[in-house]
């Protein structure tokens, strides 16, 4: 009997937590596009939108959202209620986004395409990128930026010149676009060479750091990405979470180039010396009864 009283008491508690959990778990409202529906427009909005000529205005935007709703069947205030909704819960929108990124690379590499490695034909060029060649910023922390910090391999030559790569994309309902990427170079003897480049359309972004001339060993690589708030805006969560404004950020590669060192030009010695000495040259074989001809002087 009290075995079965206490399989029942067991039975009744894990009813009841399963309930609980169920009641304390965050319910995605009526109306509201579920992860896998988001996922496929953000997929096919990212698609249209590379499809054009990496300079889209705002209109170009706004038509390409409508032609993917219309694709969809969803309806404007459908697709508000969405985004207000994914951005409010910045945690799953970057999950979502992280699976639409392998997904991007996955299809990128089945239509034969490269999606990290050397860029180019160079064999002098290789690519040191170490962490995940494809990520999403958003305008909440902790999502916000990304950095890095990279520690040169035996493959690194003194003087080579670094270049950090990489192809941006926005999604903004509003406000102003500002994807920051900072580099920062460490030689040897604690010497930096820093570089910095703002990119606000959707496009190829490069910084570059050379030291050809001094050709100092590198000691470290660091540096970090980050999608700064519009200006103006107001910089508290409420309000940036009611706005849908992402960057993705892909093929991101660090290079390093190894250069030729600088040549060193001949040194020449100044006409007034060479005159001098030629001088000097006439008079010992005059000295010693020889012409200019190496014969001998007539008497």
């Amino acid at each position: 009997m009290n075995r079965h009283r206490l399989s029942l008491y067991f039975l009744v508690s894990v009813v009841f937590f399963a309930m609980l959990s169920v009641a304390c778990s965050p319910s995605r409202p009526s109306g509201v596009l579920s992860e896998g529906d988001m996922e496929d427009v953000l997929y096919d909005m990212h698609v249209a939108q590379a499809m054009g000529d990496g300079h889209n205005t705002d209109a170009d935007l706004l038509s390409i959202r409508a032609s993917v709703l219309r694709k969809y069947d969803i309806t404007q205030a459908e697709w508000d209620s969405s985004f207000n909704y994914y951005c409010r819960n910045a945690d799953v929108l970057h999950n979502i986004y992280v699976r639409l990124n392998e997904r991007i690379q996955s299809n990128v590499i089945a239509l034969g395409g490269k999606v990290d490695g050397v860029q180019g034909e160079d064999a002098d060029t290789a690519n040191v990128w170490n962490t995940e060649s494809s990520f999403v910023l958003m305008q909440q922390a902790p999502y916000n930026s990304l950095s890095f910090v990279i520690e040169p391999d035996s493959t690194f030559e003194d003087g080579d010149r670094i270049a950090l790569q990489f192809d941006a994309q926005f999604i903004f309902q509003d406000g102003f676009r500002d994807l920051t990427a900072y580099l920062v170079v460490v030689y040897e003897g604690d010497s930096v060479a820093t570089n910095t480049t703002h990119v606000s359309s959707d496009g190829h972004g490069i910084v570059t750091i050379s030291d050809e001339m001094s050709r100092r060993h590198v000691k470290l690589i660091k540096g970090y990405f980050m999608l700064c708030h519009s200006l103006g805006s107001d910089s508290s969560n409420n309000s940036v979470m009611q706005h849908l404004r992402l960057a993705a950020v892909r093929n991101v590669k660090l290079l390093h180039t190894h250069t030729e060192p600088p040549v060193k030009p001949k040194e020449t010695m100044p006409a007034d010396s060479l005159r001098k000495d030629s001088l000097r040259v006439d008079s010992m074989r005059t000295k010693s009864g020889m012409t200019g001809n190496s014969q001998p002087l007539v008497r």
